[in-house]
């Protein structure tokens, strides 16, 4: 049973992910700590999360301008790094409450202003999107939303969107694996996981390509905005 519940959670993780570009780890990370020890959770969200977006940033790496992740990825660099370490014995409660109230404001903002504002990129912007990717990222396997909303705001259409963030959240989850590893938390349940889990990626993965193809810009940000109000509320609580 826990197997399939597992397994649904992973399908249901790639679709959000391959419609609006990040989720994977928001929504799957509701559900691991019922079915797997917390201490692996973030660790296999990651893998599975990394595999996702190697696949279509290599679908989509045409579209991809690899120059403006520079600076998003140095600052994911500086934040993630303590995050991974701390992790462990951080005050999760009080940083789930911290991320679910981020995943809000940043929502409502964009939402009610996302016709009226244009978010410029620079080099300060990228780092400081990278740095909270980073830290959230680190302690949650969650480190979507700043990134998401760096880049939904200045990418030049949705293909140039998905390909940036799908070739960031695959680089940068890359790295926070090794982390992983060199801190000793990556294991043979967690490897065994990530393998049992890559199929249901795969259809997840494809059934959110379908839909994506049929969404226009506007709509694309609704969309993601509305998923990042969604969860935090669930997070809040």
């Amino acid at each position: 049973m826990n197997i399939a519940i597992f397994c649904m959670a992973v399908l249901c993780g790639g679709f959000i992910q391959s419609v609006s570009g990040f989720g994977f780890g928001i929504f799957v990370m509701l559900i691991f700590p019922y079915i797997l020890p917390v201490s692996e959770c973030a660790a296999v969200s990651s893998l599975l999360s990394m595999s996702s977006s190697f696949v279509l940033a290599l679908v989509l790496r045409k579209k991809c301008r690899y120059k403006r992740l520079v600076f998003p990825f140095l600052g994911y660099i500086i934040g993630t790094t303590p995050a991974i370490f701390l992790s462990d014995s951080a005050p999760n409660e009080i940083l789930k409450t911290m991320l679910a109230i981020m995943l809000m404001i940043l929502s409502i903002y964009f939402l009610l202003f996302q016709s009226k504002i244009k978010l410029k990129e620079s080099r300060l912007a990228g780092i400081t999107a990278g740095v909270l990717s980073g830290i959230l990222g680190g302690f949650f396997a969650m480190g979507g939303p700043p990134i998401v909303a760096y880049l939904l705001q200045t990418s030049e259409d949705n293909d140039s969107y998905m390909a940036e963030v799908q070739t960031y959240f695959a680089i940068t989850n890359l790295f926070s694996t090794a982390m992983r590893i060199c801190a000793g938390i990556v294991n043979e349940s967690v490897l065994w996981h990530w393998i049992v889990g890559l199929v249901a990626l795969a259809v997840g993965t494809l059934l959110g390509r379908i839909v994506f193809k049929h969404i226009n810009s506007k709509k694309l940000k609704t969309i993601i905005y509305c998923f990042m109000l969604v969860s935090g509320i669930i997070n809040l609580f």
